[in-house]
């Protein structure tokens, strides 16, 4: 059995058992949140995959450690995503420059980033909806950016300053690839492909010859050494890589540990022609094959019987745990995540420009008036982290 460990709220790999991973469901795949395993203290054997806990934050994530600790003495446990063990995205852009993989750098926004080299952007650490801001070419600006993600409801510690690595074509032409690794099986998913360096599936270009190269990437698999090295690095049993490639080199924006998997059987939005959707069709049928069998595969692995397991968590951490949870929706970042999940549906509505306005703002006008503010705002943030004790 595989236990698949989440927060609460994410749907992602459910909707993947729903549809695609029908013949995995129920049988051999459970999952779990951690908001409900709080009050357990007896846990099946089998393989136990953690995701979602680059997320939270002390003291959820104390318990989410202790929890895999306690679950990994015993013999009749295998732990995927070690979450005492796994890089996280600062660490993990770290290594990889440290080995000369990446060929840019991530800096805290409450740490030294001097050095960076210009332009850079600011994002958040632990999620994964991209850039918080464009390109940034000077310190003012950066503390200006910082200041309108601390007065959106964003904390100073999980800000990061990003080195912009540019791996545009000679055409201008951007590509961000996105594979997935089950236990050491690379699985290649998708090709975004478009004219802005910051590429999500809204931006991409869906043309002919964009679908037949998503397509090759898919059944070729061209990069699969290098990324199955990469989580290893990471020390990532299960998620999804985001990428780019620059002069033959794989450049890791993230990996994500729970990840959207595909759109389930919801109809496209896109009025695209035959032909084109076809091919986006077949690439979808060569993914789920790989996807499946990978799990198929992790799912054969240690099928039997045993007792179910004792876990004892000290309840300090426990009552600790518990209480966050109590109290987590009445905070400011409670309320501000809680407005996040409730307007994201509406993005793909007619209200989606007026609300990129709310936060994006007229240029002009930030540059007459809220600008100033939000520098102040991000540069005394700043301060007062780095002050001495």
């Amino acid at each position: 059995m595989i236990h698949y460990l989440t927060l609460e709220g994410r749907w992602m790999f459910s909707e993947y058992l729903e549809h695609w991973g029908r013949e995995l469901a129920y049988s051999d795949i459970r999952i779990l949140r951690y908001e409900h395993l709080l009050t357990e203290t007896r846990f099946e054997p089998g393989t136990y995959l953690f995701t979602s806990f680059d997320e939270v934050r002390a003291p959820m994530g104390r318990y989410v450690d202790a929890l895999a600790a306690q679950l990994s003495n015993s013999p009749d446990v295998r732990i995927f995503n070690d979450p005492r063990r796994v890089l996280r995205r600062f660490d993990l852009h770290a290594e990889l420059w440290r080995l000369g993989r990446n060929s840019f750098r991530s800096f805290r926004a409450n740490g030294d980033w001097s050095a960076a080299r210009f332009p850079v952007f600011v994002r958040a650490e632990c999620t994964h909806d991209g850039s918080l801001s464009p390109l940034l070419n000077s310190p003012l600006e950066v503390d200006t950016w910082i200041g309108r993600a601390l007065a959106l409801g964003r904390l100073i510690d999980d800000l990061l300053v990003v080195e912009f690595c540019d791996t545009a074509d000679a055409g201008g032409w951007y590509r961000k690839y996105a594979a997935f690794n089950v236990n050491g099986r690379i699985v290649p998913r998708s090709l975004n492909y478009g004219r802005n360096w910051m590429l999500k599936f809204a931006g991409t270009d869906f043309s002919m010859a964009m679908a037949r190269e998503e397509l090759e990437y898919v059944r070729r698999n061209p990069h699969e050494e290098e990324l199955r090295e990469i989580f290893a690095i990471a020390n990532i049993d299960y998620g999804r890589i985001d990428y780019s490639v620059l002069d033959g080199k794989v450049q890791t924006w993230e990996i994500n540990l729970n990840p959207t998997i595909g759109r389930g059987l919801r109809p496209s939005r896109r009025n695209i022609d035959p032909e084109l959707r076809d091919t986006r069709e077949e690439t979808k049928q060569v993914f789920y094959a790989g996807f499946n069998a990978a799990w198929s595969a992790v799912a054969d692995v240690g099928r039997g019987f045993s007792p179910p397991l004792e876990i004892r968590i000290d309840p300090v951490v426990l009552i600790a745990a518990r209480e966050e949870q109590r109290r987590r929706w009445r905070t400011r970042k409670g309320i501000v995540e809680t407005g996040l999940r409730l307007a994201k549906p509406l993005m793909k509505t007619r209200l989606a420009p007026f609300l990129r306005l709310l936060y994006w703002g007229p240029q002009r006008v930030v540059r007459a008036s809220a600008a100033p503010l939000f520098r102040v705002l991000g540069r005394r943030a700043r301060t007062r982290t780095n002050a001495p004790a």
